[in-house]
């Protein structure tokens, strides 16, 4: 319970000597500094100019005249007024972000097009700037999701984002979807509301992070070595545009849940083929032969009097089923 409660006071800014004397008095009421020095072994002089900052802070009550006894203040009142200062901080803090900015862009390119553009190398570095990104999403993210990738994504950062009401819509290419272990982890995500799609290629990697940066690779190819971090700009409206473009013709990929059994199954069996994938891929995907992918294909073909695969994902979207 110390421990927890120490983390959370270390978030407010306080001192190691703070939290522990603080949570010391929360404990027993009324301790003198040379009590508190001597329970958590840092000696009178040390404990009194701790306890002389929360008492400036408002978490500690002085001794009355005459005497010697500290005590907490209530913490609901406490804590939530140094809160309110530390969030008051914080916004201050951001409003500097734009003048920082402006140095560090000046320092590294004297040009207009430098503020706008920024190019990142390292694989270390592109992965840290994702996660930064990622954490700082207020409202929504669009990604267009294909391979070459730095590392494993880390599925908390997706469903902590989602659980903080962030929109996410993906658009896969469907070679993603080829590795049973990924299409799990997709369907975990749309499970917790991720509006995924997916199209047989994608011209490129994106992520939009709100309307304020843009990611994309600087050149295809196998391995990711360098990335674009692009702000708002005409090239970062250019790009949303474009993965909107794709976004409405890519397939959505049904529901994993969905209780509309069997249509679910033909749902999903059209979004594979939608997706480009081989019978081979889809009987991995769904757990089934081969061969009954391929007599589930004709009898979507029947059903919908289509010649080809093709033709059967024309209507089955004329119908609504994807």
């Amino acid at each position: 319970m110390a421990e927890q409660w120490t983390a959370r006071l270390g978030a407010l800014g306080l001192t190691l000597d703070q939290e522990r004397l603080y949570l010391q008095l929360l404990t027993v009421a009324g301790l003198s500094a040379a009590q508190l020095g001597q329970v958590l072994g840092i000696g009178a002089e040390r404990s009194l100019a701790a306890l002389g900052s929360l008492a400036e802070l408002g978490l500690v009550e002085r001794p009355m005249p005459n005497g010697t006894l500290w005590s907490a203040a209530a913490p609901d009142v406490a804590l939530e007024e140094l809160l309110l200062r530390r969030e008051l901080e914080l916004r201050r803090t951001r409003g500097r972000i734009t003048e920082l900015l402006r140095t560090y862009r000046k320092s590294r390119s004297g040009t207009e097009a430098g503020e706008l553009v920024e190019v990142i190398t390292g694989r270390d570095s592109i992965a840290e700037l994702w996660r930064s990104l990622q954490l700082s999403v207020r409202g929504e993210l669009r990604v267009l999701d294909k391979p070459p990738y730095i590392r494993r994504a880390d599925p908390e950062l997706e469903l902590a984002a989602l659980a903080r009401g962030v929109r996410m819509r993906v658009v896969y290419e469907s070679r993603v979807l080829r590795e049973p272990d990924r299409l799990a982890e997709i369907r975990l995500f749309t499970g917790a509301g991720e509006q995924a799609r997916v199209l047989p290629e994608l011209p490129l990697k994106l992520a939009l992070v709100d309307d304020r940066w843009a990611l994309l690779p600087v050149s295809t190819g196998t391995e990711l070595q360098s990335v674009l971090l692009v702000r708002p700009s005409s090239l970062l409206d250019a790009l949303a545009g474009l993965f909107e473009l794709y976004w409405t013709r890519a397939m959505r990929l049904p529901a994993a849940d969905s209780p509309d059994l069997p249509q679910d199954r033909h749902r999903q069996l059209l979004a594979l083929l939608a997706a480009g994938l081989t019978d081979e891929s889809i009987a991995r995907q769904m757990g089934v032969s081969t061969r009954t992918v391929q007599r589930w294909v004709r009898e979507l073909m029947d059903r919908f009097g289509a010649r080809t695969r093709f033709q059967a994902g024309i209507q089955a979207a004329r119908a609504d089923l994807l």
